[in-house]
């Protein structure tokens, strides 16, 4: 039964919203979705039928989940991404115009490639001060010459608030930068546009995160493939076994650099399946075993507000509460789809409502970049929905929480962090420099 609802599910996505910004459409070359496409293949899809087929006790990422909670969990976490995905059908059907995909016209500004060059220039000046005159290092680069293991370096620079927001800002602005790199806008521009690359993959790499390297990877071939209308071949599928397998291999390269002591391949396979397709959804059977529940989390979905109050973090206290930890400054979070988080603020009828509000403001999301995106850069609409499409969906996750699209918390954020970006590139395109 799970693996029909499973098929069901993945049909609907594909024929629903094929169409739409947030959709895969394989006939029609149509990739921008593929973030959210992304989400429900390699996390949902993959840890519910792992966790439902292997006996509980085999994962070690699981720490207070029964066996015999398993099955009715999984039935509401598929039934929360089907109300999730009608609620974006509908949508999608009553705005057309930004929604709905037209034809892409070639005639650009260059005020894409300006924004480009002028965001990598104060990105890399960003990393060169910071590293001279405070002291905090490119992780990356630090790791290679001093054999320093990322994780210490990382944690050197969430310790450091001076700095802590580049962090998010670098992680942010990879994915935008990319999808413009690799977009058509490069075509006659090709070294520039390998050039540009580099640099984004050395902005990216600054905080030590193996996410956003990957990301920025996985966005550009998603952008060349869309700008492209790359249709699916022999050809293609074996170009793309080939790019999974060299970021498979990547990635353990890096693993490495954080546990060495995984030099044993089945070790790092272990560990990557484990931590890749079944970490980003335990968290949700955790919270059902557990019923973690507090008013006082809706907190963290309201903008600026720990700048004035201090309250728990749902993610935090699910990770001390089912790991035993002690300590909250020496964990992370733990990732778990929204209805977890919207339970643990408001119970049952928060969580029932919440793959509605999620889909309308991630709509919201989209649609209010696009009009920054469209109005102060691009001045192209079916330019710039490729583009915002792309690089937004791959920063915004449904396995990421609620809080961060509840009261438009990451939209705001966005926005404060491509504002000096965008008002520099504003400036300078209108003095025609």
């Amino acid at each position: 039964m799970i693996l029909v609802l499973l098929l069901l599910l993945s049909l609907l996505y594909l024929k629903g919203l094929g169409k739409t910004v947030f959709g895969v459409d394989f006939g029609r070359a149509n990739y921008l979705g593929f973030f959210v496409f992304y989400d429900l293949v390699i996390y949902i899809i993959p840890s519910i039928i792992l966790l439902n087929t292997i006996p509980i006790e085999n994962f070690w990422v699981a720490f207070k989940v029964k066996q015999v909670s398993v099955w009715w969990i999984s039935l509401l976490a598929i039934s929360s991404m089907f109300l999730f995905y009608l609620t974006l059908i509908f949508i999608s059907k009553t705005s057309n115009k930004y929604f709905m995909l037209g034809d892409l016209q070639k005639t650009f500004n260059n005020n894409g490639r300006l924004f480009v060059r002028l965001s990598l220039l104060v990105s890399v000046l960003a990393i060169i001060l910071i590293w001279v005159f405070i002291g905090v290092g490119h992780s990356f680069t630090l790791s290679f010459m001093d054999e320093v293991s990322i994780s210490t370096l990382r944690s050197e620079i969430t310790a450091n608030k001076s700095v802590k927001a580049l962090k998010h800002l670098f992680i942010f602005i990879s994915p935008f930068l990319t999808a413009i790199v690799g977009s058509n806008l490069y075509d006659k521009h090709k070294f520039e546009r390998y050039i540009m690359l580099l640099l984004i993959l050395f902005v990216a790499s600054w905080g030590g995160s193996k996410g956003p390297l990957l990301s920025v990877l996985i966005v550009y071939f998603v952008t060349k493939a869309t700008f492209n209308k790359m249709k699916i071949s022999l050809k293609v599928v074996f170009k793309f076994l080939l790019l999974i397998f060299v970021l498979l291999y990547l990635t353990y390269r890096v693993v490495l650099f954080q546990y060495p002591q995984m030099v044993d391949a089945s070790l790092f396979f272990n560990y990557f399946s484990q931590r890749v397709f079944v970490a980003q959804m335990i968290g949700t059977y955790e919270q059902f075993n557990l019923f973690i529940h507090d008013l006082k989390y809706i907190w963290h979905g309201v903008p600026f507000a720990s700048s004035f109050i201090d309250f728990p973090i749902f993610h935090k206290d699910l990770m001390l509460i089912s790991e035993d930890r002690i300590d909250p400054s020496s964990i992370g979070i733990k990732n778990t789809l929204f209805i977890s988080e919207a339970y643990g603020m408001g119970g049952w009828f928060l969580l029932f409502l919440s793959p509605f509000w999620i889909a309308v403001t991630f709509s919201l999301n989209y649609r209010w970049m696009l009009f920054v995106a469209n109005k102060f850069i691009f001045k192209n609409l079916e330019f710039s929905k490729r583009i915002v499409a792309i690089a937004i969906f791959s920063y915004v996750s449904v396995t990421g929480g609620f809080s961060d699209l509840m009261f438009f918390k990451i939209t705001i954020m966005m926005t404060l962090l491509l504002l000096p970006f965008i008002t520099l590139n504003y400036i300078i395109s209108r003095l025609k420099i």
